[in-house]
């Protein structure tokens, strides 16, 4: 029989799926560069071939997950649409990327504090960018009450993403896109925002 051979792009791939996973599972810190390569079933000399570090390797992850994180967001829903509209577009996307791949979104809430200024640039469109934005937007149009943006954006990321980290953890057993309704319905009152009608 013919043995497959992976190309350069699939052998990528699986490194940066398998480094999220153990990321994700152990803690950055207690994966090895010789944990990550047996999981992929390849030498740590060919490892190598696809980072430099272990360090370059969680930041390139985290960069290209992040930035691709905020142009889904940035895709879902028409900008100018109805604050209530957009935010629930984005917890959409949120709740349905955790769902989809819990370890990704772990590995970003937990490594953001000491990966985010090495990951990203002034330029970089981020999902915090993306949420401030529309709130500007929607402060500008009374639709919201805001004394300071960022405290507003601070708090909308935290009701939207602490509750997956509840889910991680078993706390909350429901799958996340369930805890859409409660949470958009949380957000929209918590910035003094009317609540369309089937939230009431």
């Amino acid at each position: 029989m013919k043995k497959t051979t992976q190309s350069s792009t699939e052998r990528r791939a699986l490194i940066e799926r398998m480094a999220l996973r153990l990321f994700a599972e152990r803690g950055y810190a207690a994966v090895s560069v010789r944990d990550l390569a047996q999981a992929c079933g390849i030498g740590e000399s060919a490892l190598y071939r696809h980072m430099s570090s272990k360090d370059e390797l969680a930041v390139r992850v985290f960069r290209e997950a992040y930035i691709g994180f905020a142009s889904e967001l940035m895709e879902a829903v028409d900008q100018q649409a109805p604050v209530a509209e957009v935010l629930c577009a984005y917890l959409e996307v949120m709740l349905n990327a955790f769902d989809r791949d819990p370890d990704l979104v772990q590995f970003l809430l937990g490594r953001q504090h000491d990966i985010l200024a090495q990951a990203i640039t002034p330029d970089d469109i981020t999902p915090l960018i993306v949420v401030r934005d529309t709130l500007a937007r929607a402060q500008q149009r009374g639709e919201i009450v805001s004394a300071n943006l960022d405290l507003s954006t601070a708090m909308v990321l935290g009701a939207a993403f602490q509750p997956l980290t509840f889910s991680r953890f078993g706390r909350i057993q429901a799958p996340a896109i369930q805890l859409l309704r409660p949470l958009l319905a949380g957000i929209l009152r918590m910035l003094g925002a009317k609540l369309p009608e089937d939230l009431k």
